[in-house]
């Protein structure tokens, strides 16, 4: 009964690989007109009831996107790709790695739930297919949590960097430079300052080379990784380079509004840091200082009590 069990459990497995490659090669039959169409409708809006509601739904089943991975992930393939940006795994390789991850991960976590099931022999069959279950989810979710944990790290870090890249950046621009020469010159001594940050340049100095806008190119950089600091720095230096100005002035007060904001974070995570402290004293330390400081006395007030009743 128990080899059935199995082996179905691994033929439902099989025809969920099977399923989602038949709908990866499905999923690229929309024609652009189809899709145009499919976007039009979802600006305008579509009645209930209408026509065009049961072709809207059926179109969203075909063209949710044309690679493996797109299908793979739902839903959620947007969030993932600027996730990764954020996390800075720019290099094919990197992203190679992360999308074998997400398929191979959840196969992999429930057959090692099988065969932990299978030398079980005190689990019944159905705790047994639950746990191939929940190792199955466990498997899909994890690489999507690691990477959002990596992405929101490197974003804090590019945040933090940003200080110390505005001054060098008012401190090059005062020498004279140009822009581009500017971006160039942090990208190669900050690599130790503003690691992360000297990475993002590496992509705008390519733009540069391929001939793209200065503004447009720092631009592109900026709007995927969804740090406000360096968003708004890079709008200062578009607003220069296209109207002129005073970027001194403007770079200095930014740079004093972002240590005030870095200091007044620094502050709430301190409060936060010491309720969480204190809640920690009260279950650890508390009974330990009770002891030392009652216990002597209980002791004594226990033997008074043994010899009264001696």
């Amino acid at each position: 009964m128990e080899l059935w069990m199995y082996l179905s459990m691994a033929l439902l497995l099989a025809l969920a690989g099977v399923l989602l490659l038949w709908t990866a090669n499905r999923s690229g039959n929309a024609s652009p007109a189809a899709q145009r169409r499919f976007h039009e409708l979802l600006k305008t809006g579509v009645r209930s009831g209408s026509p065009e509601e049961g072709w809207i739904l059926a179109s969203a089943e075909r063209m949710g996107g044309k690679t493996l991975g797109k299908i793979f992930v739902g839903s959620d393939q947007e969030e993932m790709t600027r996730l990764l940006k954020q996390a800075g795994w720019h290099a094919p390789r990197k992203r190679l790695v992360f999308w074998s991850a997400t398929w191979l991960t959840p196969f992999a976590l429930a057959l090692l739930g099988g065969v932990f099931g299978a030398a079980d022999g005190d689990m019944t069959g159905t705790q047994k297919m639950a746990l191939v279950f929940v190792a199955f989810v466990l498997g899909f979710l994890a690489p999507r949590y690691l990477l959002r944990y990596r992405a929101a790290a490197r974003r804090n870090a590019l945040a933090r960097e940003m200080p110390t890249a505005i001054y060098l950046l008012r401190m090059l621009f005062d020498a004279g430079l140009s822009t581009e020469h500017t971006i160039r010159v942090m990208h190669e001594e900050g690599r130790i300052l503003m690691p992360n940050l000297s990475e993002e340049l590496v992509g705008v100095l390519q733009r540069f080379d391929a001939g793209h806008d200065r503004a447009e190119a720092l631009s592109e950089m900026a709007a995927p990784l969804e740090v406000n600091e360096l968003s708004d720095t890079v709008a200062i230096i578009k607003q220069v380079t296209r109207y002129g100005g005073n970027i001194r002035e403007s770079l200095a007060n930014f740079a004093q509004l972002i240590e005030e904001r870095q200091q007044s974070a620094m502050r709430e995570y301190v409060n936060r840091l010491s309720a969480k402290m204190s809640i920690v004293m009260m279950i650890f330390l508390f009974p330990a200082l009770l002891i030392f400081l009652a216990g002597p006395g209980f002791l004594a007030l226990a033997r008074g009590l043994m010899n009264v009743a001696g």
